[in-house]
């Protein structure tokens, strides 16, 4: 096991860590836009200083720690950011749960598809039986790409996690098995 994020890449993505160069990029085309973080657990940054300050303090430190899997995605064409794939391993349960966000100027392409699909075999790879995902009620996208990429619908999950603006929410699970 790596048990860490690596650079991985596909057709038209890199997937690396985070950098604090990054944080314009973020800013730009996902951390500031009301409809990428509509179902998101917080509130799109209002200044890029919200977003370094996130890069700085939350994202960057997670890389010393050895189970982080946190990944930059990065369009090959252009190198530039456009979302993020993140991964919570349990490994007494050798369970692991990814969420993603992607940059609405990047929907509907394949984008988070190609990203996600690689992402649940280097966590196969790693040696869990069990990667699942969750979205919020209404966020049908989300649920979308959880079933292009293999993940069977599991049920709804009553008041599992917590919206933007810290209300408790419903949720719907997805899952795929080795």
């Amino acid at each position: 096991m790596k048990k860490k994020t690596i650079k991985i890449e596909t057709e038209r993505l890199v997937l690396r860590k985070f950098k604090l160069d990054d944080a314009k990029d973020m800013f730009d085309s996902y951390c500031s836009r009301d409809i990428v973080t509509k179902y998101l657990r917080w509130l799109p940054h209002k200044d890029i200083k919200d977003t370094i300050k996130y890069l700085s303090e939350v994202v960057l430190p997670k890389y010393e720690q050895e189970y982080t899997y946190c990944w930059a995605i990065e369009l090959k064409e252009t190198g530039r950011v456009i979302g993020c794939i993140e991964v919570r391993p349990e490994f007494q349960t050798k369970k692991c749960t990814v969420g993603w966000v992607l940059s609405d100027d990047y929907w509907s392409k394949g984008f988070m598809s190609e990203a996600a699909k690689v992402v649940i075999d280097f966590m196969f790879e790693e040696g869990f039986v069990r990667v699942q995902s969750h979205h919020q009620i209404g966020n049908i996208a989300s649920g979308k790409v959880m079933q292009k990429i293999g993940m069977s619908y599991e049920g709804r999950l009553k008041k599992y996690d917590i919206d933007r603006y810290g209300r408790i929410v419903d949720c719907e699970i997805y899952a795929i098995v080795k």
